[in-house]
């Protein structure tokens, strides 16, 4: 009755995402402010909801600075992968730990780095490579004028793949942001966001393959830019190496 308690460690634990363990329960990871500053915790509770890892959960990323907005994944192997943005330097940059069935980090403490170019890069999503390993996506100011689009792979050892710091996926004018990510079956990803080249918002996507290569129009495909804006967008893999989008429209004024 009520729920079971994941944690109430001192402080607020706040945004918890969930995602199966694969026997019955679920992984569930958030933002907690236990230190004063923003860390990310995870905790497993089976099926019975008890608690499995440590009391009030384990920290994934404790690192100096706050930590923003971590994503989860299920990692195929009852454990999860966990993506976030990393404010312990200068600029906010992106960070993923892995974390198996028995709540122990799999790579280096506080997170592998995936990007720390220039500014600040913020708002990741990730979904599974196919092979225990993720590819990560995020919004990027690198150019310091207008964010863009980079997406970079990590395997399952926990090392990156493809270009230091990501591959572009979209540099087109204005701002990119708002994404969501799925697999396409194939090793790779497509992605989706809202796209701001010209007036309005508009909804853009781009596949990139297991090597880190867009495979469709530079800059995306114009998935709609009808009138009005397009925003809040939602995507899921259609089983054969495409997606299916969808999104509020306010093309007809309201």
């Amino acid at each position: 009755n009520n729920g079971s308690l994941v944690s109430a460690a001192q402080g607020n634990q706040f945004n918890p995402l969930t995602v199966s363990d694969g026997a019955g329960g679920a992984i569930i990871v958030w933002a907690d402010q236990r230190t004063g500053t923003n860390d990310v915790y995870a905790q497993r509770i089976d099926a019975t909801g008890v608690v499995k890892w440590t009391s009030d959960g384990v920290a994934i990323c404790t690192a100096a600075g706050s930590q923003f907005n971590p994503m989860i994944i299920a990692d195929s192997a009852g454990g999860a992968i966990i993506t976030w943005y990393d404010y312990r330097g200068a600029n906010a940059d992106i960070y993923v730990q892995r974390v198996n069935a028995n709540g122990i980090v799999q790579w280096t403490a506080n997170g592998v780095l995936l990007c720390a170019a220039a500014f600040d890069q913020a708002g990741p999503v990730l979904v599974s490579d196919g092979s225990a390993g993720a590819i990560v996506a995020w919004s990027d100011f690198r150019n310091g004028a207008d964010y863009e689009i980079y997406a970079r792979r990590i395997n399952s050892a926990g090392a990156p793949q493809w270009a230091a710091d990501g591959v572009l996926v979209c540099t087109a004018p204005n701002a990119q942001n708002a994404l969501a990510i799925a697999g396409d079956g194939a090793g790779g990803a497509i992605v989706t966001w809202e796209d701001n080249r010209v007036a309005g918002t508009d909804v853009y996507a781009q596949r990139i393959n297991g090597a880190g290569t867009p495979q469709w129009a530079a800059n995306g495909a114009a998935v709609c830019n009808a009138g009005g804006n397009q925003t809040t967008l939602s995507i899921a893999a259609d089983g054969a190496s495409g997606a299916v989008l969808a999104w509020q429209d306010f093309r007809s004024g309201a």
